[in-house]
């Protein structure tokens, strides 16, 4: 069977050196199994994500030298496959339209799933996870992991009509046949919620290995809520590279910064060990 892989980029902003160590540990956790890594971009979220964001994400990953190998999925156009799903999830009970808010949902339970309900207007649509949900789950690098559970149900889509992160997520994931999910450790506690959407969905579970994060010096992860500078403003492409590889814990002792950039990634690539990968986040 073929690896797949994947980067998922959310087009909030420019990428930065978080972005970066998340898109080249999937990349050359592919490239190292002679796999196929694809790209995904997720700008669901419309009033978070501006259309011309995406296109400089592209660009910059192609200044990495990271390209996908298969059509590149904007999930802003592909609404009717994830309310298609929607509709299964609807049909077989496992989703429900809720019109609760979330003011009153922090005083009382919400009990929407005991009515039928349909195409209400400014209504979500929450999910019901299957019986034998487990906040426990194994990790490629991490080993097994076990969260805490989070609400008993989750959205799936938003009152204002947006399509939530995990119904999209995990369908895409789904029909791109991603044997493995690779990505970074703030996803751990989401990851019981997609498996047993993958459950309910009638799709195959993938793997998942969830990568250390980069650290501001406070201790909070970069991100670009924090405000995380654009890495192209501060280093070329093969010092990216080579700062990712090296946070990465990987062999660096023969490239440098003055090597081309597809010697650096060929080098990555063969000398790629998954057991160097430190597992606690740090900080950059």
């Amino acid at each position: 069977m073929t690896y797949i892989g994947r980067f998922a980029p959310s087009p909030s902003g420019r990428l930065h050196f978080g972005s970066v160590v998340a898109a080249l540990g999937s990349y050359l956790r592919a490239k190292s199994l002679n796999g196929k890594w694809l790209i995904r971009i997720e700008d669901l979220d419309t009033p978070r994500c501006p259309p011309e964001t995406a296109d400089i994400i592209l660009q910059e990953l192609d200044a990495l030298g990271l390209k996908s190998d298969g059509e590149i999925l904007i999930q802003s156009h592909r609404k009717k496959i994830y309310e298609q799903a929607l509709r299964t999830l609807l049909d077989e009970r496992q989703a429900f339209f809720c019109t609760c808010t979330r003011a009153q949902l922090t005083k009382r339970p919400c009990h929407c799933y005991l009515e039928t309900k349909e195409n209400l207007p400014h209504a979500s649509i929450r999910f019901k996870p299957l019986r034998g949900y487990t906040p426990s789950f194994h990790d490629e690098l991490q080993g097994d992991i076990k969260v805490n559970l989070p609400d008993k149900f989750i959205t799936l889509k938003r009152s204002d009509g947006i399509i939530a992160y995990n119904l999209a997520c995990v369908t895409d994931d789904a029909l791109c046949n991603v044997t493995e999910i690779v990505r970074g450790s703030d996803l751990i506690d989401v990851t019981p919620i997609q498996i047993s959407l993958f459950k309910a969905l009638h799709h195959k579970i993938p793997d998942f290995l969830h990568l250390p994060l980069a650290l501001e010096a406070n201790g909070y992860k970069l991100s670009k809520q924090n405000h995380a500078p654009a890495i192209f403003d501060l280093f070329t492409p093969q010092e990216i590279f080579i700062r990712a590889l090296i946070f990465l814990g990987q062999d660096t002792s023969k490239i440098n910064s003055n090597a081309s950039l597809q010697t650096i990634i060929d080098y990555a690539v063969i000398n790629f060990n998954l057991d160097k990968i430190p597992l606690s986040s740090q900080s950059v």
